[in-house]
């Protein structure tokens, strides 16, 4: 095998066709990547806004009214007690003096920052957290019992005392 590569590559046609190939191949290359300057799309945020997150609760709730009780136009309301909370990466430096008998302390935060591919500077977010419940007030058509039941599985699901759920009756028309 090395003997035929030798043999070709000391044939003055072969070598300059291999050196042309190789060129073209160089040359397609480069015009290939030519093609692809459309900017990539900036990745999608997973964080949704407050108001998503709070039609999201709600409709879980009214999918648990409709399972127990199977009341399937339930009117659920979620308040938010917060916005979302977030938590940044910092660095703290501390600067001691000591004068005669009095320690000073003092210390600086600074956070920590990241740029993006446009050039802005934001800050570096650890930890999210979601916006706290404040109540719920659910309108169904559901009897004593399984208004209970319905309490009783929204205080699980959204880790809220009973004392900020309100379960009503539907009127009938």
């Amino acid at each position: 095998m090395k003997e035929k590569i030798t043999k070709i590559l000391s044939n003055k046609k072969a070598s300059k066709l291999l050196l042309v190939v190789g060129i073209v191949g160089i040359v397609l290359i480069f015009i290939s990547s030519l093609g692809d300057k459309t900017e990539e799309p900036l990745p999608k945020s997973t964080d949704f806004s407050e108001s998503e997150y709070r039609l999201s609760l709600e409709e879980s709730v009214r999918q648990m009214v409709f399972g127990i009780c199977g009341d399937n136009g339930a009117i659920v309301t979620i308040t938010l007690d917060t916005g979302m909370v977030y938590e940044y990466a910092n660095e703290v430096k501390e600067k001691g003096a000591e004068d005669q008998n009095k320690t000073s302390e003092e210390s600086e935060k600074t956070y920590i920052t990241v740029r993006d591919k446009n050039g802005a500077e934001t800050p570096l977010i650890i930890t999210s957290y979601m916006p706290k419940v404040r109540g719920v007030s659910v309108i169904c058509s559901a009897s004593e019992e399984d208004a209970e039941k319905i309490k009783n599985a929204v205080c699980a699901a959204l880790d809220i005392t009973s004392r900020k759920i309100y379960i009503g009756r539907k009127t009938v028309q």
